[in-house]
């Protein structure tokens, strides 16, 4: 089994993307043998009000509940911001939560975003960083969100211990430093942009962190599955108890599941 937990539905305003549909995405899936996908709305990101892109977000996905497992995305910047968090996990069973700060207008570190994390703990959910959605040299001039840093990573885990983190299309961590941060066992990170074996990044952080801290990402529909399902391919050199839960079971411990 495979389950991706780097996936998106919904238009990006600044490129044409495939695949951006719940029966597109399925059938993606299909075609590379993954099993189940953890999808958030890019539309949420980009609507004026983020409610709109979770409840299409929540229709698409109902029509294809044993693959599709959908993601809350809230802006606490928005007025009601709260009721719709509750509308997601209580009413829709939505299993984790996206926050995008730099797209909607806040820091992690702010008032905006001490809110939106403390509730989110409340709830017991992980909370979704993705560092960014696109290379930034091949960004459109109107595109200026910044890229989520490792430092404010830590500060806020600092400051919220009880909450879990799902870091999706991250380089740039060091796993010595967020286990000395207290991240071990409380967050789960894609492998997607990760080097598997040139810099042996997957590696470095099972050392630091477990290997209960990978998971299977292919950012579609932004890229391509192969390079991830290249990248699973060769960790087949691991156990194969440490090979299941890279591929599926560390995303399903994580995220709650009920397979």
């Amino acid at each position: 089994m495979i389950i991706d937990v780097n996936a998106f539905l919904g238009h990006y305003p600044f490129r044409s993307l495939k695949f951006n549909t719940a029966d597109g995405m399925v059938s993606l899936m299909g075609r590379y043998g993954i099993d189940r996908a953890v999808v958030s709305s890019l539309n949420a990101v980009f609507y004026r009000d983020a409610h709109q892109g979770n409840a299409e977000l929540h229709r698409e996905t109902s029509l294809h509940p044993d693959r599709l497992i959908p993601v809350a995305t809230v802006n606490p910047r928005y007025v009601g911001w709260q009721r719709d968090l509750e509308e997601c996990v209580s009413r829709w069973k939505m299993k984790a939560v996206t926050l995008v700060p730099s797209h909607h207008g806040y820091s992690l570190t702010d008032e905006y975003g001490h809110a939106a994390l403390s509730r989110i703990a409340e709830y017991d959910l992980p909370v979704v960083l993705t560092q960014r959605f696109e290379d930034r040299r091949q960004r459109h001039h109107w595109d200026i969100a910044e890229d989520l840093e490792v430092k404010t990573l830590v500060e806020v885990a600092a400051a919220h211990p009880r909450l879990k983190f799902l870091l999706s299309n991250w380089i740039g961590l060091d796993g010595g430093r967020l286990a000395e941060a207290g991240l071990r066992g409380r967050c789960l990170i894609d492998f997607s942009r990760l080097h598997v074996i040139l810099l042996k990044d997957v590696t470095r952080l099972i050392a630091a962190m477990g290997v209960e801290s990978i998971a299977f990402g292919s950012h579609m529909p932004f890229d391509y599955v192969g390079p991830s399902l290249v990248k699973l391919a060769n960790l087949e050199t691991m156990s194969s108890a440490e090979y299941e839960k890279i591929s599926w079971q560390n995303a399903a411990a994580f995220l709650k599941l009920d397979l």
